[in-house]
């Protein structure tokens, strides 16, 4: 029995757009026009930095590589953390009609893409536990608390090397943000996205002498993760993980 080959079907059913989307922008409903953002107003917040970095790009991308035997369990300090979410994946400009456009690049400016940032070994300015990373207000949002010892990574991590990381950031998806405009190819641009939230990391993590690794997996599964980001799995979903270290 020939097994389904759904990569194959997925790449089919999405090389043509099913919307027809007028240029006349003028024609086309809120949903389209309108930048959702998610938030949990109950939840603790920790502000974070509006400060800049300057570093040379081609530097960056000649030393990128993913350092996962290099991570000696350092902690991450809050001022790392705020550069990190505010220049992967964060508002960094205002246009003129004042909506905020962010580092990385995003089909028809859905942004579908949501970080929650697990702190490991928390530094100046940070606890350990779950955040949710408010683009809106450049705020961490907590989850829960909780202290991750190694008995807790053991149990959940493939590879040795997450014992020693100092915070894991999951990037999720809500996909009806892209969906709702370009139908089945939008999950095409989720996934484009993450991947260009997922290079800024990299990049930066070279600027701030921090180490990288993009994660393929865990112990556990993908709706186990989702569960403790408190996400349904199916309107929001995890798509790509990245361990940083120091």
């Amino acid at each position: 029995m020939n097994e389904t080959n759904f990569s194959q079907l997925f790449h089919q059913y999405t090389k043509r757009f099913i919307n027809i989307i007028p240029r006349d922008s003028s024609l086309w409903p809120d949903e389209w026009k309108t930048v959702y953002y998610k938030t949990y107003p109950r939840l603790p917040k920790t502000n974070l930095s509006h400060q800049e970095i300057k570093f040379d790009l081609f530097e960056a991308i000649q030393k990128r590589s993913s350092k996962r035997e290099e991570m000696r369990g350092g902690q991450i300090n809050l001022a790392e953390l705020s550069l990190l979410l505010k220049y992967s994946c964060g508002v960094t400009r205002k246009n003129q009609e004042g909506d905020g456009r962010r580092a990385q690049p995003s089909g028809g400016a859905r942004f579908p893409i949501e970080a929650y940032c697990l702190v490991i070994k928390p530094g100046e300015g940070l606890t350990p536990g779950l955040f949710h990373y408010n683009v809106k207000d450049h705020c961490l949002e907590k989850i829960w608390d909780k202290t991750f010892n190694q008995e807790d990574l053991d149990k959940v991590a493939t590879y040795e090397f997450v014992k020693d990381a100092s915070l894991i950031i999951f990037l999720t998806a809500v996909f009806w943000r892209s969906q709702n405009k370009y139908g089945q190819r939008g999950y095409r641009f989720v996934l484009q996205e993450s991947g260009h939230i997922g290079q800024n990391i990299y990049l930066l993590t070279e600027a701030l002498n921090l180490k990288c690794c993009a994660l393929g997996g865990f112990r556990i599964s993908d709706e186990q993760i989702e569960k403790i980001l408190d996400i349904d799995g199916v309107t929001e979903s995890l798509i790509y993980t990245i361990v940083i270290g120091k």
